[in-house]
């Protein structure tokens, strides 16, 4: 079986957390034909050979098993024969298995150890089964054509977590981790729409982690959508030449909105009106004559394919009547307060 899709990444969280590489589950027999069944779950990423594979499992079927003078076929056919021997299971979960396929003659251990299954299961015994797990959605594509139709039969993709539920995974891991009153609803649910790009458990849970650690170096009550920018510069920094190497205009466009931001602590975006009226009001501060609209639209657009903000253009009605189109303009990869001070610079 081939589980392909994020799925892997809140499995691998639950894994770091007790410290395990190698899981271990026997189930008693509850009647003497009844095979004992071992489940093992390698990390290809860190086990990046099928020799280390293969003796760790013996290891711990036979601790006495040496680590040296095999080589891979003959690890395999003595696993065969324990197997067989104890009418045992063997259930291997193969995690992030992309980095243990790289070459062809790695390919030919996986499927030695698949033909063995087959083996041993049309005699009757007890069965190896695997379960390979990857992120890889074109996985299959590596695979010579002999392996791809012994495991293209039996795939399940699990899609990328959405916003609501890695909303519930925060909320129970902020339950657990944090006071009360510390966070609120809305913190978690920015969270979980930053990192629903990606549908990654673990980068919405370092995130809320990087978060509340920034609210604690500022012996702030609870986190704000600043400390959760702060978060995010942290782990994915954007190098400050891409600010500093702006034109003038989108300098100040972006500086209006970083101002804005800055003083609305319970809110992560601003409207296009209130963004461009602070534009105007710098323009004659500094005596410059402001750009028009479409031109200012474009400086938006000019930003927001840089990444350094977000435009979510909404439709605006009234009395049931089209009022046309506006934009909520937010910045989710910057701490406002370093942006401040780095367009201050420049």
């Amino acid at each position: 079986m081939i589980i392909q899709g994020a799925v892997g990444s809140g499995k691998t969280v639950v894994v770091k957390q007790f410290g395990l590489t190698l899981e271990n589950y026997c189930h008693a027999k509850s009647e003497a034909n009844v095979a004992t069944i071992s489940f093992f779950h390698m990390n290809c990423r860190r086990q990046r050979s099928w020799y280390l594979i293969l003796t760790s499992i013996l290891q711990h079927l036979v601790p006495a098993f040496p680590i040296r003078g095999f080589c891979v076929d003959e690890l395999l056919t003595y696993l065969v024969r324990i197997v067989k021997e104890r009418n045992q299971g063997l259930l291997i979960c193969l995690d992030e298995i992309d980095y243990l396929l790289t070459e062809s003659k790695r390919q030919d251990v996986l499927y030695s150890l698949i033909r063995h299954y087959e083996e041993i299961n049309r005699c009757g015994q007890a069965q190896i089964s695997l379960i390979l797990v990857t992120r890889n959605p074109h996985f299959q594509n590596f695979l010579d054509p002999a392996l791809r139709s012994s495991l293209s039969q039996r795939i399940i993709v699990f899609e990328p977590y959405n916003t609501n539920q890695l909303f519930d995974i925060l909320s129970l891991r902020a339950r657990q981790g944090s006071y009360e009153r510390t966070y609120s609803d809305d913190i978690l649910k920015a969270i979980a729409s930053l990192a629903c790009k990606s549908g990654d458990t673990r980068y919405s849970i370092e995130l809320l982690w990087r978060s509340a650690k920034a609210a604690e170096q500022e012996d702030a009550p609870y986190i704000d959508f600043e400390h959760i920018r702060k978060a995010q510069v942290s782990i994915f920094p954007i190098k400050q030449s891409i600010i500093t190497d702006l034109a003038p205009q989108l300098k100040k466009v972006l500086f209006a909105l970083a101002i804005l931001l800055n003083h609305k602590k319970n809110r992560t975006y601003v409207t296009t009106n209130e963004l461009r009226n602070k534009y105007n009001e710098l323009c004659k501060k500094s005596r410059e004559k402001p750009r028009k609209q479409t031109q200012f639209w474009n400086y938006l657009q000019k930003l927001a394919r840089q990444g350094l903000i977000e435009l979510q253009v909404q439709n605006r009605h009234q009395n049931g009547k089209s009022a046309g189109r506006t934009a909520l303009i937010s910045i989710s990869d910057l701490p406002i307060r370093d942006l401040l001070l780095l367009l201050k610079q420049s």
